[in-house]
Order: structure tokens, then C-alpha cells, then sequence
């Protein structure tokens, strides 16, 4: 038995995403986005971080790939890279190098643009899918008891409309309204964790110069705080470009002049990236994009929620776009949103009552891992804004410590890339062998300095 309607807001991945797999159980879903419609793979003012560095881990990519047989291999034969993740990146994050091995967790480089228009035209030929451009979201319709959103308050250039809903789904992104309509409407506003970082990354194209010969299809550089606050991003993606991305931490911004981005690259703490594309010919200009903190509220801990009324994406959760988490967390979030409904349709035939309480507390736990990874790290730096909890020195020390290990354990390096991929929980670690390894690496920290126990100079060569 199917559902009626649902109304999306917003038209980005999550909202796309989401689409797709409600197509399964609605008969009708309306996607309200505000940006105009494209004709290609453009970027969107609602998505200023479109032109940037995104990456899909192996986890979003399997999501990507079940919503949409046979996606994926038709980007590969367009253009898009694939990479395994142990073989094809050298990565230097946290003062160390990775190792190089035949990792079998895949990724695929693309622009954010791209990815989202091929997502977009699979989403748009789905029979029970409608796309509106240009329409902004006023907000939500309640029924007389004031305990069920029953729609949206729309506005367009052919004036404004009130569209009824069986179930309403904000995807808006960082842009969302949601906790501001809901204490408007005599809910409260959700809790909300907040690290402030002064983040901004700015971006450009490169084609990449003939002679150089680098083994790598992603390179990064990423800083080891709270010492260094700047990092890096080479990625091949479709076109046989190079998308170089360049971040920084609390206001040390890359510039976006052509002499000022290549002196940043230069200062960064390895030279690889500069000396990648000193040579390389600027293809577009550089574009700056700012993110003044990562976020997560918490809807499952309100007191009050109404029903037919779901969150997710970046609207829940915006984490610090650099550890690139955040397509990959939205793929599993739009995954769980369809099995959440699949299993209402089975219990409970025709009804919704209970669903939005049940997807937001699986959302959470979901959310739980990746959104801990990030901030843990973000809040070594003094300068982060945001709450220290007891016993935070010791986890920063165990982190920091885990991923010095990864530099020289290769073993530890895989359970660690299982982990950031989201195909595994922190569990991956629990082996006998990799905690008695990991127990005297620990102990060695206390006594041999870092340069003397991990990988800090050599960047490792692909295996053949």
C-alpha cells in the first residue's frame, strides 16, 4: 500500500536522494527547490560549495550505486576517476604519510556539479517525481490539533500556494529553517553542538602539466593541529582536469590571486601540492567558499516533535567539509530515510504516526561516529569555539596517537580507512593483534619523539 504525497524542500543531493528512495512508497513526491533550473552541470547559488572538493566514500558510493543501477559505471565510462583509496591517494594528514596499498575501498573523483546533475536526471525520469525550480519555502502547515504537519506554505513567481502533504521532508542544507518553523510553531528549538572553525577553502581547475608523472589520483595534505591550520586537496576528476581545493583554519584564508594561491600551496605543510601545480595551467578562476562553524542539532531530544515532519542532511548535521564526510553521511541518511519507511509501510499499513520521532532517533545514531571523528580533532585547536567535555585531553591523545599508528602499520591504516568510509563502526579496531600493536606504539609515544615513529618525510610510492 502506498503513501500519498510527499513534499521535499530543497533540490541538492540530500533532497534529490531522499526523492528517490520515497519514490518507492508515495505515489506522488514534489521536489521544491529555489534555485532556477539548470541546463547542465552548473553551480547553484543554493549550493555555494558546489565548486569545490567533494568527495563520495565507499559507503555513499554503494548507496549511490543501489539507488541507481548502473550510475556509477556509466560515470566511469564518462569520465569520472576510480580510485582505491589505499593505492591511488597519497594522503599526509596529521604530520605523517599514509601507507600505499591495494585497499579495495573504492571512491569515485568528480565535481560536486556533475555528481548532482547525473543524480538529478535519474531522480527526474522516476514517474513519481515532480522537480519545481524556483520555489521558496514559508513554511509548515499543522492540522487543528497542532500535532501533525500536514504541508508547506510555497512561494513562486505564480504567487503563493499552500500544498497539502502526507509527509514533509527538509533537506535544505545548511540554509534550513526548520529549527526557527518549528519554534514558531510552539515546539522549541532543537539543542545544538557547534564548533567554530573561521574555515575557507578556495578552489580552482588546473589542466595538469605534460611532464609531470605524479602515481596518485588524489593527493592531500592535511595539517596536524593545533601546530599548522592550513591543508590542501588535488583530486583528477571528469574532463581530465585537476581540481585543486586550499583550506584554512581561523582566518588564514587562501587567497583567490593567482600569485597568492600558489604562495599558499607553497606554505602548506608539504611542498607536493605546489610543486604539482607550479607548472599547471589555470583553467577557471579561484573561488573562495566560507564555513564559520560544523553544526548538529538534535530533534530527537525534543520534548515535542510533530508528526509527518523529517529532517536530514546538512539541515541536521553540517560537518567541517574538509574530512569529507558530508555527501557520503547524506547518501546513508537519504538510505536509512527509505528503510525507515519501508518498515512503517510494513507494521503499520497507511499510517505515518510515529515515524518522524523514529527516523530522527536513528539518525542520531547514526550521525553519532562521524560527527565525534571530526570535531574531536577541530577541537584540538584552542582557537575552536565550542564545548570541552571531561576527559577530551585523553581522547585527543588516543586519536591523535591511532593515527600517528596508521602511518606504520598498515593493518591499522585499513581498519582506520574502514572506519572514515563508514563501512565500519569504531569496532574495526577491536582486533587482539591491532590493540597489542597500537597498546606498544602507545607506550613508545612517551619516550621517542614523533619524527622517530611515524612516517614523517617519505611519501610512499603506489604499489605496482
Amino acid at each position: 500500500m502506498r503513501f500519498g504525497r510527499a513534499v521535499i524542500i530543497g533540490g541538492s543531493m540530500a533532497g534529490l536522494l531522499g526523492a528517490r528512495v520515497l519514490s518507492d512508497f508515495f505515489e506522488e513526491v514534489i521536489v521544491l527547490e529555489r534555485d532556477p533550473e539548470t541546463g547542465g552541470p552548473e553551480a547553484r547559488k543554493g549550493v555555494p560549495q558546489g565548486r569545490h572538493a567533494h568527495g563520495l566514500l565507499d559507503a555513499g558510493l554503494q548507496v549511490l550505486d543501489t539507488l541507481f543501477p548502473g550510475l556509477v559505471r556509466e560515470m566511469y565510462a564518462e569520465g569520472g576517476e576510480r580510485m582505491d583509496m589505499g593505492r591511488d591517494a597519497a594522503w599526509y594528514t596529521s604530520g605523517s604519510w599514509k601507507p600505499r596499498y591495494h585497499s579495495g575501498i573504492e571512491l569515485i573523483l568528480c565535481t560536486r556539479t556533475w555528481l548532482e546533475w547525473k543524480v538529478r536526471g535519474r531522480v527526474s525520469a522516476l514517474r513519481q517525481v515532480k522537480l519545481r525550480s524556483g520555489c521558496s519555502v514559508e513554511g509548515l502547515l499543522l492540522d487543528e490539533a497542532g500535532t501533525r504537519v500536514t504541508g508547506v506554505k510555497v512561494r513562486s513567481a505564480e504567487g503563493e500556494e499552500l500544498l497539502a502533504a502526507d509527509l514533509v521532508v527538509d533537506a535544505a542544507g545548511r540554509g534550513s529553517r526548520a529549527a526557527n518553523w518549528l519554534e514558531a510553531l510552539g515546539y522549541g528549538r532543537p539543542e545544538e553542538e557547534k564548533i567554530g572553525l573561521q574555515l575557507a577553502y578556495t578552489s580552482r581547475f588546473f589542466e595538469p602539466p605534460a611532464q609531470y608523472r605524479g602515481d596518485w589520483k588524489m593527493m592531500a595534505v592535511f595539517p596536524r593541529a593545533p601546530e599548522e591550520q592550513r591543508g590542501g586537496f588535488i583530486a583528477r576528476v571528469e574532463g581530465g582536469r585537476w581540481l585543486v581545493t586550499l583550506h584554512g583554519y581561523f582566518g588564514d584564508h587562501p587567497p583567490t590571486t593567482d600569485e597568492g594561491f600558489l604562495e599558499f600551496a607553497r606554505q602548506l605543510p608539504k611542498p607536493d601540492i605546489y610543486e604539482a601545480i607550479r607548472e599547471a595551467r589555470p583553467l577557471t578562476e579561484a573561488v573562495m567558499h566560507k564555513i564559520p562553524s560544523s553544526r548538529l542539532l538534535h530533534f530527537e531530544r525534543m520534548e515535542r516533535f510533530p508528526e509527518s515532519f523529517v529532517v536530514l542532511g546538512d539541515a541536521v548535521c553540517a560537518l567541517n567539509p574538509v574530512y569529507g564526510q558530508g555527501m557520503t553521511v547524506c547518501s546513508l541518511s537519504a538510505k536509512l530515510l527509505g528503510d525507515t519507511v519501508g518498515r512503517q509501510a510494513e507494521v503499520s499499513p497507511g499510517s505515518l504516526k510515529g515515524l518522524a520521532r523514529d527516523f530522527q532517533n536513528k539518525l542520531a545514531r547514526l550521525l553519532s561516529i562521524p560527527w565525534r571523528m571530526g570535531t574531536t580533532m577541530d577541537l584540538k585547536y584552542p582557537q575552536a569555539e565550542g564545548q570541552r567535555y571531561p576527559g577530551l585531553g585523553l581522547l585527543h591523545w588516543g586519536f591523535g596517537t591511532l593515527i600517528d599508528f596508521t602511518s606504520v602499520n598498515t593493518l591499522a591504516c585499513r581498519q582506520f580507512y574502514e572506519v572514515m568510509h563508514m563501512r565500519r563502526g569504531m569496532e574495526a579496531f577491536l582486533r587482539p593483534d591491532l590493540l597489542a600493536a597500537f597498546a606498544a606504539y602507545g607506550l613508545k609515544s612517551f619516550f621517542v619523539p614523533f619524527p622517530q615513529r611515524a612516517n614523517v618525510h617519505t611519501a610512499p610510492r603506489a604499489p605496482a
